[in-house]
């Protein structure tokens, strides 16, 4: 049987949500009741965790919410990089209010095309799709505790492809990076856009706390190799994100792993107080905005790993009241 995309279906139901045709007036009655509705609610926590991969901000976001989950409140997981669920079953077996939703999966018909390749516009859909659902059972009394947004980088990935089929695919002046084409500034917004649009729906919630993740990326400049050439290195690193995308959170919290020897392939730093075989990952605060801003610009270690044996610390000293 061929696949469907979803895509278009998607956009011929809207969700209940966000459908204008509810509301019969936008009169000065309905404003003041807006008005009065919607004084600015105690969400304490946005929270961006940076870093590269296997650096915790899964299970850091999770063990941030530990309070919520074992007082039984839904903590939902929207999976875009499709390996939460280790992390919840090592931290959290047997917790059925913590609920992991991986958004690319193989069994979904709907977000692949005719030809078995990705829809990319049918993903995104999908993402704001779940994000209605929660938005809808928030509305009519269930209790969340927090949402988890894992895999913000692969979601702006995501929005470039969307961006991509739609340039390569428009009638008049269509572009093809396989071609060499490349796009301008006025295109690159179609992605930031879709990324910035589900970005923030999901940071405006109804939940108390809400995490995303980031994957780091090197910086990569030609400097001189002292022989009068150039030569690539990486340079430093940067969040995998839109910019401008840091503005969304109150709090920013970059993960490192550290072991004996540096290895800047894969991100990790050198600390020579550490013994062959044992490694760590640390927490250094870069934003925080409210509550717990004294802890501005510290360094914690959150995880490490001695005689094959794993220590996990988190950050205990981050409860919000």
């Amino acid at each position: 049987m061929g696949r469907m995309s979803w895509g278009n279906a998607a956009k011929a139901a809207p969700a209940a949500t966000v459908n204008p045709a509810d509301k019969t007036a936008y009169d000065a009655d309905y404003y003041k009741a807006l008005f009065n509705n919607n004084q600015a609610k105690y969400r304490p926590v946005r929270m961006a965790l940076v870093g590269r991969e296997n650096t915790a901000k899964t299970g850091l976001a999770l063990d941030l919410c530990r309070a919520e989950i074992e007082a039984g409140k839904k903590v939902v997981i929207l999976d875009v990089d499709n390996s939460a669920k280790q992390t919840v079953d090592y931290l959290f077996p047997g917790k059925e209010n913590v609920v992991v939703l991986p958004l690319f999966d193989e069994m979904d018909d709907s977000i692949f095309n005719e030809d078995n390749s990705v829809n990319y516009t049918a993903l995104i859909d999908k993402v704001s799709w779940f994000t209605n659902i929660i938005a809808d059972q928030i509305k009519d009394g269930e209790e969340y505790g927090a949402v988890v947004f894992d895999g913000g980088s692969t979601f702006l990935k995501w929005c470039e492809q969307a961006m991509t089929y739609v340039l390569q695919n428009r009638s008049k002046n269509p572009v093809n990076p396989e071609d060499g084409d490349r796009f301008n500034q006025a295109e690159w917004r179609i992605r930031n856009k879709l990324f910035r649009d589900t970005i923030q729906r999901i940071h405006g919630l109804d939940v108390p706390k809400v995490f995303f993740t980031f994957h780091l990326k090197p910086i990569q400049e030609y400097v001189d190799n002292g022989s009068g050439g150039k030569v690539l290195m990486s340079v430093g690193e940067r969040p995998e994100w839109e910019k401008g995308t840091m503005r969304c959170f109150s709090q920013q919290i970059f993960l490192t792993r550290y072991m004996k020897r540096p290895d800047p392939a894969a991100g990790v730093k050198g600390d020579k107080t550490l013994a062959d075989g044992e490694w760590a990952v640390r927490a250094n605060i870069e934003e925080m905005k409210g509550q717990h801003m004294e802890h501005l610009g510290e360094t914690h270690t959150v995880l490490s790993v001695k005689d094959k044996k794993v220590k996990w610390s988190g950050l205990p000293f981050l409860v919000w009241e």
